[in-house]
């Protein structure tokens, strides 16, 4: 591994992305925005702001950049074949919660205080659409704008969030933190299925829903710990997967039905951390359990974070009550497969976006470290850079589309992680 020079800016994983063509590397300062190769750094652009930039977003086809000030609900957009041109988008008393691209990268979606609208607003044109607080299904592809496809009910009571399926073939809605219901309906707005982890009475409900790069799945992470992998044939949970607070070591040399394959992050000898491997005799390995304190909102419980691997065969897994635990499933065997246990609790994991790499998972812990799974094993690798408050603690990890470099950034810095050929495939240790 390579370790650029530090990149300082406003801080958080909101600010700094490389672009979806992989040219790019786009990093917020305060009221700046700059665009640096992301091979070479060099700064290529820099675009000046009318207040403190709290989101960045790259458009699809990487030619326009977004800076969302949520503060004053504006938000600016910048074009990178032509630098002079921009557009601002002020939302003035509705106020502004969010803000994101449409797929043609020649619109922009932006949502008003309290989820209460949602405003279409076009680069190339002055119309726009207001949406109701519903869900609505627009074919964006035609010359003469959007048209509305389907109209519908979420069938939730509290519609907490939606997503796509990536062949655009069905549409997940679901409730918030108080109901475990998650709808879902194909795109002219026909109901395909409606899934409860249990009485809609009982418990809390959805914490995090995500679908397999392939369609095939669904994942549903929930407030009673358990992660339901739901098949988009007949919608019902094909596994049911969930912590350990136990892990039984492989009574062989892989892992098996009855055991998997947990490394542990130890300190070696020279003070550098590294993954053990669990072997076949050792003793069972605890899983330490922080208990939710009741007098506090949102209460670490529940699965808090879930991907997919690009290739559809993996999907890892943390539970908020286990933070340093990480959990990996095969999906192909609807058994788990490994267990990467740190002495800190788990920030951010992000899979290896290229095709052309065999599943690998990045993980960072808050330290000044970055950790590595794959099928091969893991491997450990602190951070030999320091920023202005002392080692340079990494709170957040994401690819570069090609999977040779790894963006990794603080509270107040970002640095670039090129790695060696077949290096970050690595041996455990």
């Amino acid at each position: 591994m390579n370790f650029s020079e530090l990149i300082p800016f406003s801080g958080g994983s909101r600010l700094a992305s490389f672009s979806p063509s992989g040219f790019y590397l786009a990093e917020a300062a305060q009221f700046r925005a700059n665009v640096r190769d992301s091979k070479s750094l060099e700064l290529l652009q820099s675009f000046a702001c009318a207040d403190q930039i709290t989101d960045l977003a790259w458009s699809p086809d990487s030619l326009f950049l977004m800076c969302v000030m949520r503060k004053r609900a504006l938000v600016q957009v910048w074009s990178l074949e032509h630098p002079d041109w921009a557009c601002k988008i002020d939302e003035g008393v509705a106020g502004l919660v969010a803000a994101c691209w449409a797929p043609d990268s020649r619109r922009v979606l932006t949502t008003a205080d309290f989820n209460l609208r949602v405003t279409v607003w076009s680069l190339t044109d002055k119309t726009r659409r207001g949406l109701k607080d519903c869900v609505s299904v627009f074919n964006c592809g035609g010359d003469t704008g959007w048209q509305l496809v389907a109209h519908f009910d979420a069938g939730t009571e509290d519609l907490d969030g939606l997503a796509w399926s990536p062949d655009a073939t069905a549409l997940a809605c679901w409730d918030g933190c108080l109901r475990s219901r998650v709808a879902i309906f194909s795109p002219t707005g026909t109901q395909l299925h409606t899934f409860s982890a249990y009485p809609l009475e009982r418990g809390l409900g959805t914490k995090c829903v995500e679908w397999s790069p392939s369609s095939q799945f669904l994942a549903v992470g929930c407030y009673d710990g358990s992660l339901r992998l739901l098949n988009n044939i007949t919608w019902e949970p094909l596994a049911e997967m969930r912590g350990q607070t136990c892990v039984e070591p492989p009574p062989s040399s892989s892992a098996s039905s009855s055991g998997i394959v947990a490394y542990r992050e130890i300190e070696s000898p020279s003070g550098l951390p590294r993954y053990e491997a669990s072997s076949p005799g050792d003793p069972p390995i605890p899983i330490p359990v922080v208990k939710p304190d009741p007098s506090k909102p949102n209460p670490k419980v529940g699965i808090g974070a879930v991907h997919f691997s690009p290739c559809s065969r993996y999907v890892a897994f943390r539970e908020d009550s286990q933070p340093g635990a990480l959990w990996l499933w095969e999906l192909n065997r609807l058994k788990p497969s490994a267990l990467l246990l740190h002495r800190n609790p788990v920030r951010s994991f992000a899979w290896d976006p290229s095709a052309f790499n065999p599943p690998r998972l990045a993980i960072v812990t808050g330290t000044p470290c970055v950790y590595m799974w794959s099928t091969a094993g893991c491997l450990a690798a602190q951070v030999p850079l320091m920023d202005r408050c002392g080692a340079f603690v990494i709170t957040s990890v994401s690819w570069h589309p090609d999977g040779d470099a790894l963006l990794l950034t603080s509270d107040a810095d970002a640095c670039v992680c090129f790695l060696e050929s077949g290096g970050a495939a690595g041996q455990a240790g």
